[in-house]
């Protein structure tokens, strides 16, 4: 099955800022009926604390295209983004790592940097 990994940036792992990602996400799920199950983020360099997570979106995601298009669609960040209700809660979802996760490769994904830019 397809799905968007979503793993928040290493410059976030405070435990409250992990605590917030993962409710934006338990809202998300909520509001759109999606499963979204949270796993251990393993690192090479450094042991990752218990309460970081990544997590896997269950949804149909867009067939590979070829294009090397490396943003989200408009309707994903639109989703991610209406769950959010404040603006520290908006850039902390633009700054975690999307990818598509296809059969048989990772597709790493982010928002368009003209958004992520005008909020500054």
């Amino acid at each position: 099955m397809n799905y968007i990994v979503c793993i928040p940036s290493e410059d976030q792992i405070s435990r409250e800022n992990c605590e917030k990602i993962h409710n934006i996400l338990a809202r998300m799920s909520d509001k759109y009926r999606l499963n979204i199950v949270p796993e251990p983020v393993k690192t090479k360099r450094i042991p990752s604390p218990p309460y970081y997570r990544k997590y896997r979106i269950y949804k149909e995601i867009r067939e590979r295209d070829g294009n090397g298009e490396a943003y989200l669609t408009q309707e994903e960040e639109s989703m991610i983004l209406s769950v959010c209700r404040s603006l520290e809660e908006e850039e902390l979802m633009r700054h975690c790592t999307y990818a598509y996760r296809y059969p048989a490769n990772l597709v790493l994904k982010s928002f368009r940097e003209e958004k992520r830019d005008r909020k500054r």
